[in-house]
């Protein structure tokens, strides 16, 4: 059950500051602004928290969580499955922001400044499963993401999953995917602890 206050809130067992929390305004006066879409935390991460409560990963495993933002679905990872996660973003002002809410829901995530198409095969090879949330939003995102999977594949990663509420990028690389994957898209509703919808993209 989600609990909140008028400046953070418990969903999926994370802790989650409000943009009103002094910690949160205290960072943003220091000069740490979102220069891409960081700036709050977004819904397709729950998509998969609750995909990831009933299909559990396996403990200890490796997570890279790309397009981290505030690093919430990799904390939801390290704190329920012990995972090893790492959190890479192209915008670096966000990884002040996924350092605060490690720190305060006790786990240790690794954050770097990264863009997607950094993200070597030889990087690649050090990770088990790689999530992302709301990632695909721009038309050039499809082939980038695409790149992306294939690099992942070729890396020997196992699990890709992609949260979004299916806008048409995200559609595009949905059917570009089931051309050479296996892929399954998982429909997803939620009435807690927001409203939210989408398809999951699992590449296995």
């Amino acid at each position: 059950m989600p609990t909140s206050t008028a400046d953070k809130r418990v969903a999926f067992g994370v802790k989650i500051l409000n943009a009103n929390h002094k910690e949160v305004r205290r960072l943003k006066r220091d000069g740490y602004v979102a220069e891409l879409h960081g700036n709050k935390f977004w819904n397709s991460s729950f998509l998969i928290m609750d995909y990831l409560k009933k299909n559990p990963l396996k403990k200890k495993v490796r997570v890279l969580e790309i397009g981290c933002g505030w690093g919430l679905l990799g904390i939801y990872c390290a704190k329920q499955f012990d995972a090893k996660v790492t959190g890479i973003d192209a915008d670096e002002n966000v990884l002040p922001y996924l350092a605060l809410h490690a720190t305060l829901n006790g786990v240790t995530i690794e954050g770097h400044k990264l863009s997607f198409q950094q993200l070597t095969t030889e990087k690649l090879k050090k990770f088990d499963v790689i999530l992302g949330a709301d990632i695909c939003y721009w038309d050039e995102m499809t082939g980038i993401l695409y790149n992306l999977i294939a690099r992942a594949k070729k890396a020997g990663v196992k699990t890709i999953m992609i949260a979004d509420p299916c806008r048409p990028p995200f559609t595009d690389l949905v059917e570009k995917c089931r051309g050479k994957y296996t892929v399954t898209v998982e429909e997803k509703f939620l009435k807690r602890p927001v409203n939210a919808s989408g398809d999951i993209l699992i590449v296995e």
